[in-house]
């Protein structure tokens, strides 16, 4: 049963973690990537270790550092995407109501086309006016009306 745990534990170690032991490494996996670059450096200048295993610490580190940055920049994606999705959201929101509002423009528009055409005619109708011509109502743009002949 002991046999059966400490091969159960050296398969949970990383790749890392199993180099530095089998290298003999006195500081944690978790300590070289999280250091200061002064404390490091300090393991670097360390006149225990030699040349081997101070290469280890090095790629030990930049995988660390490496595999902290990953996740982060995926962190940052999904953030990206959840105000992405929001933003959507409104937006889509924003073209519906906009959307509903020019289509009750648009039929308040035709009812008072409607009327300003009924307007005109009773207008016209109520001038004695030579019947045998077409007339017809026209405002400028300076907001005077005349009632003129149609061409």
């Amino acid at each position: 049963i002991g046999k059966e745990n400490d091969t159960d534990q050296a398969r949970r170690l990383t790749r890392d973690e199993k180099a530095a032991k089998n290298m003999n490494i006195p500081y944690s996996v978790q300590f070289i990537i999280t250091c200061s670059m002064e404390e490091f450096n300090d393991i670097l200048n360390n006149k225990s270790l030699d040349n081997e295993q101070i290469s280890l610490c090095r790629n030990i580190r930049r995988r660390g550092k490496n595999k902290i940055a990953a996740q982060n920049c995926r962190t940052r994606k999904i953030d990206q995407i959840s105000k992405l999705e929001e933003e959507l959201g409104s937006v889509r929101s924003r073209k519906r109501y906009l959307l509903e509002e020019h289509e009750k423009l648009m039929i308040d528009h035709m009812k008072w086309m409607v009327v300003l055409d009924q307007l005109e005619r009773h207008i016209l109708e109520r001038l004695v006016m030579d019947k045998e011509k077409d007339w017809k109502i026209r405002v400028t743009g300076e907001g005077v009306v005349d009632v003129v002949e149609k061409c």
